[in-house]
């Protein structure tokens, strides 16, 4: 199968679900933008901080610390081999279409693709201004990175969803997670406040806009964007399809 073809096939498969699945910047973009062919090549390195900003000395500071900070962050929300295709989640805490697709799909994804060695997956943030608490829980997410506990404090921020719906500050909400995951509390409120991690998940939103992205959940699948919180035997599909083309081109 061309790739071209592969294109086509999944586009159709995916164009009418992700208007429905998603938590959006602008609904009437989301369809148009769907399972569209990404123009990159998957590689080892991370697709977070990659030729970008993050990446250059002195971009969040000189300091040795926030150097170290940004790098156990990014290397803290990977989960697979290096040498796996990647997928990247482009994701928001408080998207009930987000904890959607987590609660439905994320464990099978471990089990039949991470766990087995044929994808990495990232997670870039993309917290909507509809939702108040996003960027909160999005910066506490990466402290809980630092420490190694990034999936963790996810799985514990989706399941915690309805819980920061109705209170003002989040931050007590955010702490009792921390302590839940035995973190250490006095460097997780150290890093919370930290320059370096708000500007990391800046830097995530102007990548996840740089890719077109304009809702949430999207996944980055090798070489497609896909959107939406698709039923977890379509995104298999979808994934399927996006390594079937990077074994075309590695054997070409």
């Amino acid at each position: 199968m061309s790739r071209v073809s592969s294109a086509s096939r999944l586009s159709a498969l995916l164009f009418c679900l992700a208007a429905l699945t998603a938590c959006g910047r602008d609904a009437s973009k989301v369809a148009s933008a769907a399972a569209e062919p990404s123009g990159t090549t998957p590689t080892t390195a991370s697709p977070l901080l990659q030729t970008t900003a993050a990446t250059r000395p002195g971009a969040f500071g000189d300091t040795l610390a926030d150097s170290i900070t940004i790098q156990r962050a990014d290397r803290g929300r990977l989960m697979g081999r290096e040498d796996a295709m990647w997928v990247v989640m482009i994701s928001d805490f408080q998207c009930p279409y987000c904890k959607q697709w987590h609660d439905s799909s994320m464990a099978n994804l471990k089990r039949d693709y991470i766990d087995g060695g044929k994808i990495r997956l990232a997670y870039l943030h993309l917290p909507l201004s509809i939702h108040r608490h996003a960027k909160a829980q999005a910066e506490a997410s990466m402290c809980a990175a630092v420490q190694n506990k990034f999936w963790e404090y996810a799985d514990a921020l989706f399941r915690e969803q309805r819980a920061f719906q109705p209170i003002d500050n989040p931050t007590a909400k955010l702490d009792d997670i921390g302590r839940e995951l035995k973190l250490d509390m006095p460097g997780f409120s150290r890093c919370r406040t930290s320059n370096a991690i708000r500007m990391l998940v800046e830097n995530d939103e102007r990548q996840a806009t740089q890719a077109r992205v304009q809702s949430t959940p999207s996944f980055l699948v090798g070489e497609f964007l896909v959107q939406g919180a698709l039923p977890y035997k379509d995104f298999r599909k979808a994934i399927d399809t996006a390594l079937a083309v990077a074994k075309s081109r590695r054997t070409r």
